[in-house]
């Protein structure tokens, strides 16, 4: 080591104490960020469910007060937490769920100014009825227009760590600073600063929530975990000063890396089986990429595939993963064509300029049957232009090829997906598997996910299914078709040839 590697390596090393109590404050205000985050999924998902059992509804036809209509609203009412009120309204009639309130919420729906979501046909207003407080969610057609009102009082009260709780104020908003919730000390009178402020804001709803805490409480918190950091970052920096002093740190860029990666089939797909709930027989397989480095290490889907989508690599991505499964696994379809392979694609994707004559290109270079794909449409980005969606859909269908909704309720599209693109299959997400055992209000949310697939005619395939309380659960309430560790991890081409090949042994049958 020279001098100058010495040298350098000791005054980085000697900044020891300042990058620890950075490390410090870098983690808390990651805490308080993810404190934010959690409230808005919160809302989110009382949201989620509001959209679905309007959708439930909208599939009965047009908009009136029929004794069905009515029972129906009574049910959704009465079954959720979080839906206080359901109102429905058309140019014939107008009906709620509780005709004892009708005038307080129609004369606070009359007073309230509405927001649009991310889909124009959906609206959302803070709703003061009376004493009760909380948010309407109305969507509006050519029938007319549905509206459900959602308690939002107790949204922000937990959500604070103790320690934490006397020293801040949180408010959630709408996009136009309508209060939807808030959250202030009890007793708090005023509370002293100097404030640090934090935002989190949806990406799929016009929701927002403001956190703001005392700088000092921030400073103190989770202080005790300051020698640790103070070690890690100790070792980190005298490794970073002596290879910075040698000239070492010159990583190539993560892009680079991902372009020599796909060039050198570094990125390969794995295959997660798809099951019948009932017999435990393998029905098909989804896709996923995974990025092995030449040392044994990898880079986790995470991160490689934002940066596939963000820097114009999504397409080549597909193309590659479509070609290595061709060579893995063609033969395999081939001798069994009731199976179908699934795989990822995003909006944007699937409206960029001839998707659908590349992706044709790209299936008949790879030997692929188009009657065996499936398209999973992911949630991560919005589609733009609904007219233009269902316009590829249409030309993907010509091909055979079919499309799924990918972790249907979470995502940006919802209900729009299934109107716009006509989808074959509807992707209940893990987050909703993983209660549907144990939690009423998860069994209620896939209810409704299974009421609206059928009524639009989808097929239902649940994620994520670990135990066979869960299968049975899922059976129980008519799903037929999943994924998960209860089945198979994801599964390397020569794994999945061999259980197909020796013909699997079925799960246990459900009771």
């Amino acid at each position: 080591m020279t001098a100058a590697s010495l040298a350098l390596a000791a005054l980085v090393a000697g900044s020891l104490w300042l990058i620890a109590q950075s490390f410090v404050a870098q983690a808390n205000r990651q805490q308080l960020n993810d404190i934010l985050t959690a409230a808005v999924v919160r809302l989110e998902r009382q949201i989620d469910l509001a959209v679905m059992s309007m959708g439930e509804l909208g599939a009965q036809g047009p908009y009136g007060c029929s004794p069905s209509v009515n029972k129906a609203i009574e049910d959704i009412a009465f079954r959720s937490v979080s839906i206080r009120e359901i109102r429905v309204f058309s140019a014939k009639a107008t009906c709620w769920a509780d005709n004892a309130h009708e005038q307080v919420f129609q004369a606070a729906l009359a007073a309230s100014d509405p927001v649009p979501a991310i889909n124009p046909a959906y609206e959302l207003a803070p709703i003061e009825a009376g004493e009760w407080k909380g948010l309407m969610v109305r969507w509006t057609t050519e029938d007319g227009s549905l509206t459900a009102f959602l308690a939002t009082a107790g949204l922000l009260f937990d959500i604070l760590p103790g320690e934490l709780r006397d020293h801040a104020l949180m408010e959630m908003t709408l996009s136009n600073q309508q209060v939807v919730s808030s959250y202030e000390p009890e007793g708090a009178t005023g509370l002293d600063g100097p404030f640090g402020e934090f935002m989190k804001a949806s990406e799929r709803y016009p929701i927002r929530v403001r956190l703001m805490i005392d700088e000092a409480v921030i400073g103190s918190w989770n202080s005790s975990f300051g020698s640790d950091i103070i070690v890690i970052a100790g070792l980190f920096s005298l490794g970073l000063g002596y290879l910075g002093a040698r000239g070492l740190v010159r990583p190539p860029t993560p892009l680079r890396q991902l372009d020599d990666a796909l060039s050198r089939g570094h990125v390969h797909p794995v295959y997660q089986p798809l099951f019948c709930l009932a017999t435990g027989r393998m029905t098909g397989f989804e896709m996923l990429a995974r990025w092995t480095k030449p040392d044994g290490g990898s880079v986790s889907p995470a991160v490689f595939i934002p940066l596939a989508e963000n820097n114009g690599r999504i397409d080549r991505l597909t193309s590659v993963l479509l070609g290595r499964a061709g060579s893995e696994i063609g033969d395999l379809l081939r001798r069994h064509e009731t199976l179908k392979l699934s795989f990822n694609v995003t909006p944007d994707q699937l409206l960029g300029a001839g998707f659908v004559e590349n992706l044709a290109a790209t299936i008949a270079k790879a030997g692929l049957n188009p009657i065996q794909l499936v398209i999973e449409i992911t949630e991560r980005q919005p589609i733009s232009d609904f007219e233009s969606a269902l316009q590829v859909a249409r030309e993907l269908a010509t091909l055979g090829i079919r499309l799924a909704i990918d972790d249907a309720g979470t995502g940006h599209n919802g209900l729009s997906s299934i109107h716009a693109l006509q989808a074959h299959y509807l992707k209940i997400d893990k987050y909703f598997v993983d209660g549907v055992a144990l939690d009423r209000k998860s069994s209620v949310l896939v209810e409704a996910l299974i009421s609206l697939a059928e009524k639009f005619g989808m097929e239902v395939v649940a994620e994520g299914i670990e135990t066979e309380e869960q299968r049975s659960k899922l059976l129980d309430l008519g799903i037929k078709e999943g994924q998960g560790y209860l089945y198979a991890k994801p599964l390397p081409a020569s794994d999945l040839i061999a259980r197909v090949e020796n013909s699997l042994t079925p799960l246990p049958k459900a009771a």
